[in-house]
């Protein structure tokens, strides 16, 4: 609900007046439906959703009970409504569970269901695996190849500039050495008498490096065919049902610095928070008239961020990192059968941290796992990147600052005792390293002729 709650509204469009029939698909708790319901008096409201985990009708208001439905179903399949039942129809964050070959279908059966004159009011993000660049690479074993990270934003605040796809850098490397190159980085050219000495002492992987899971998120994805650029197909397929839509230039927002980084920039007063206006943000506008209007877009979010040589972060950006965060852990079975599909095959020798480090300790006291090496190998990456999510979200710092409140004494929260563990000179970002974007979304409203 951030982009309705940022236009003061329920929705992107400004009605009139309230729809008197509303859907809301893929509804999930119910909590917008509910709310509709109390904001719009005179309207009927139903939620559809394949789980039912709304609350139950007696313990909400008989004046929003009365009015608010909901329905199960799968919303892959023909809608169990009437042809020209609804005012309005809203679909959020549904990317994930629409494969990209069935966008069509599923946009054709909400035109029918909507009214002459309806209004479907689509809100969508774009399916990034947040982490910043490194110089290291991660090897496919399967294929040899070397996947670097994704798609390099700008420093800024955020941009209106389309999404483009993240490429990963392929670099060719011998299958015999791959083991090698996994753990030590080490060219294939190396004398022997090297390759066995770093064969007997591999060089741990850099804790920072998140390549292996964002390739296994990515062949998640690939699997089930989710496009992983929702924002870039969506105009064609909304295309094919309506014939007015409009929209607003794709909001971007890198991702947020870690702890050692912001401490370096603070001290060096080289960042700065920067608030954009949600008026000049929503705009809505005719996607036909969209490349001009992002382009005039992005001279203003440029005016209105500070130097070249000062890092700008926006202020919502660690809460959208949170929430891109939350939905990457809610697949998590899902991507690790997508990394023992990657990385089944690999012939490096595995190693993990035992119990005791894994909290404190990025690379220490390794030993063999007796029971599933590559799934610890996975824990282990999955906890690498779980910590340095967690110190770029900084829950807790924003919590202090906001509520002016001391630091709790005890234990330190397991992110602070990984990002303390890494060296000093791997704590901080690469001053070459740009910022990666942590979450692109953006809404479309489509008008039924």
């Amino acid at each position: 609900m951030f982009i309705t709650n940022c236009c003061r509204s329920l929705t992107l469009y400004d009605f009139d007046g309230p729809p008197s029939t509303i859907l809301d698909l893929g509804c999930g708790r119910g909590l917008w439906a509910i709310e509709a319901a109390k904001q719009w008096q005179g309207s009927t409201v139903v939620g559809f959703d394949i789980e039912r985990t709304q609350p139950r009708s007696d313990v909400l208001e008989k004046s929003v009970s009365r009015r608010l439905r909901w329905v199960q179903g799968n919303l892959l399949e023909q809608l169990p409504f009437l042809t020209g039942q609804f005012d309005f129809v809203r679909m959020v964050r549904m990317g994930l569970h629409i494969p990209e070959d069935e966008w069509p279908s599923v946009l054709a059966e909400i035109a029918r269901i909507l009214k002459p004159h309806g209004v479907l009011e689509v809100i969508e993000e774009d399916l990034l695996f947040p982490s910043q660049s490194t110089r290291s690479h991660d090897v496919t074993p399967s294929s040899g190849q070397s996947s670097g990270s994704s798609t390099q934003g700008s420093n800024t605040a955020m941009t209106a500039t389309s999404y483009h796809k993240s490429v990963s850098s392929l670099k060719v490397k011998n299958n015999a050495n791959t083991s090698l190159d996994t753990f030590s980085g080490t060219s294939s050219t190396s004398l022997p008498s090297v390759l066995d000495n770093k064969l007997r002492h591999p060089k741990p992987p850099d804790p920072q490096d998140h390549s292996r899971l964002q390739r296994a998120w990515e062949e998640m994805l690939d699997t089930y065919f989710l496009s992983p650029q929702p924002l870039s197909v969506l105009p064609l397929y909304l295309s094919l049902s309506f014939s007015n839509i409009r929209s607003h230039p794709p909001l971007q927002i890198p991702l947020p610095l870690n702890s050692s980084d912001r401490q370096q920039l603070t001290t060096q007063h080289l960042i700065s928070t920067v608030q954009l206006d949600p008026a000049t943000l929503f705009e809505l506008r005719a996607l036909s008239a969209q490349p001009s209007s992002e382009a005039d877009y992005s001279a203003r979010a440029s005016a209105m961020t500070a130097g070249g040589s000062q890092r700008n972060m926006s202020s919502w950006a660690c809460m959208h990192l949170a929430r891109t965060v939350r939905t990457i852990m809610g697949c998590k079975e899902s991507i690790w059968s997508a990394y023992e599909r990657l990385y089944g095959d690999d012939p490096t020798p595995l190693v993990v941290r035992t119990t005791q480090q894994k909290s404190t300790s990025a690379w220490s006291d390794l030993r063999p796992s007796p029971t599933n090496p590559l799934r610890d190998y996975f824990e282990r990456d999955w906890i690498n990147w779980a910590n340095d999510m967690a110190d770029r979200t900084s829950v807790r710092g924003h919590m202090q600052a906001e509520l002016t409140w001391s630091e709790p004494v005890g234990k330190p929260p397991d992110w602070r005792l990984w990002r303390n563990s890494l060296p000093q000179e791997d704590a901080c970002s690469s001053p070459d390293e740009s910022a990666e974007y942590c979450r692109s979304l953006r809404g479309f409203v489509c008008f039924k002729s």
